[in-house]
């Protein structure tokens, strides 16, 4: 949006470039506020990798309890022998993704928020990746006082455990958001990577898009289908991205590139797609769910929510919002068409001890609207109480 802005202010030409384009963008192109041009060939003539897909229920039902798939391991094995590199995506980081106890199912959860902690083994605590939160791990349920506590669900660290036990000469690299804190040292690691220094790259989403790496003929992506359960409508959107990305990071060079993706739904269409690289027929049905649920771009979407220590004050604060929305909306304002969704508690609703609420309003951004949305948050906030305003946000999370 600002580059769009200043592109107007400024007179300028505005490129907008992508192997996979917002559903927004690539309708403006279609019908023709965008001019559309589309490169119909790889880089160099390079064909498109060889895509498998491995239904994880089976390997857990034939006895594997690893999170790499015997197909996955064989096409590692493989790579490695013929010295080549592979780059492994998994878009979880820490080792296990919740702890919890067997004996009355109680999930450790962060004092200050409403999520889960993960556990993290390079410090060996229990860490909170919403406000920092960490503890030491270990010790006792603290809802029944069970002393065997469960460390379940893979993150980047326990993969990379994996790795090292079954190729234990391989040289794993691994990239995330706890390993690349330091200044510099992203660009440092991939540069170590592009000269051979490692063999594997594992990572999160940080290792699935504008990586050039000419002796990478295999990737693969743990738990693909994962981002398609969350509650943001562009959740379909994000996971075809980042598959069709990151399955573009094999094959780049010389040699032909092989992806194996793992998934709990290896039929689903969307992984169809994603692993023939189908942008249009992921857009076509993609637009019709938006045009049959009237989301964007058929839509702006607008976000109130409110946050306060008191989890009373923040959810009186929304409620006044919504009520001063829809006098507005049936008063003054009654040619504005709005629908609204809520108000609710947010999908995380409480993050540093601050409880939070939301409503999505599905509208037509305008100058009116804007208008009638400053009169609605014009509320008297009593203690603590944020009002939060976002007009097409990145995610309604």
């Amino acid at each position: 949006d600002i580059a769009r802005f200043r592109t107007v202010y400024h007179g300028g030409l505005l490129l907008l470039a992508s192997a996979t384009p917002s559903v927004e963008s690539f309708t403006a192109a279609k019908s023709g506020k965008y001019s559309l041009f589309v490169l119909k060939n790889r880089y160099g003539s390079a064909v498109l990798p060889q895509v498998r897909t491995v239904d994880m229920k089976k390997e857990i039902l034939s006895g594997n309890t690893l999170d790499i798939s015997r197909e996955l391991c064989d096409a590692i094995s493989d790579t490695l022998s013929n010295k080549k590199q592979a780059i492994i995506l998994l878009n979880r980081r820490g080792k296990n993704t919740y702890i919890s106890c067997p004996q009355c199912g109680y999930v450790l959860s962060c004092p200050n928020c409403s999520i889960s902690l993960t556990y993290h083994s390079a410090n060996n605590r229990m860490m909170c990746h919403y406000c920092g939160y960490s503890a030491p791990s270990g010790g006792k349920c603290p809802n029944c006082g069970g002393e065997h506590l469960k460390f379940l669900g893979a993150g980047t660290q326990k993969v990379e455990e994996e790795l090292n036990s079954l190729f234990p000469k391989a040289r794993v690299l691994r990239l995330d958001a706890d390993s690349t804190a330091a200044r510099d040292s992203y660009a440092k690691r991939l540069d170590e990577f592009a000269n051979g220094e490692y063999d594997i790259l594992l990572g999160t989403q940080m290792v699935a898009k504008g990586l050039d790496f000419p002796n990478v003929t295999l990737v693969g992506v743990l738990g693909a289908d994962s981002a398609t359960y969350s509650d943001d409508f562009r959740g379909f959107e994000r996971t075809f991205s980042l598959l069709t990305q990151v399955i573009g990071r094999a094959g780049r060079g010389d040699s032909a590139g092989t992806a194996v993706i793992q998934s709990l739904n290896p039929d689903s269409e969307l992984i169809e797609l994603a692993a023939r690289q189908d942008y249009e027929g992921f857009y076509n049905d993609e637009i019709m769910t938006r045009k049959l649920m009237i989301y964007p771009p058929y839509c702006d979407i607008c976000t109130v929510s409110t946050r306060s220590f008191a989890k009373s004050e923040a959810q009186n604060a929304v409620n006044e919002v919504f009520a001063n929305i829809k006098s507005l909306l049936q008063g003054e304002y009654s040619d504005i068409k709005a629908i609204i969704l809520g108000p609710a508690p947010a999908a995380v609703p409480r993050v540093n001890n601050k409880y939070r609420f939301r409503m999505i309003i599905k509208c037509k951004n305008g100058k009116r609207f804007r208008k009638m949305l400053k009169k609605a948050i014009e509320i008297k906030q009593k203690g603590d109480v944020t009002v939060t305003v976002d007009i097409n946000p990145e995610t309604v999370i």
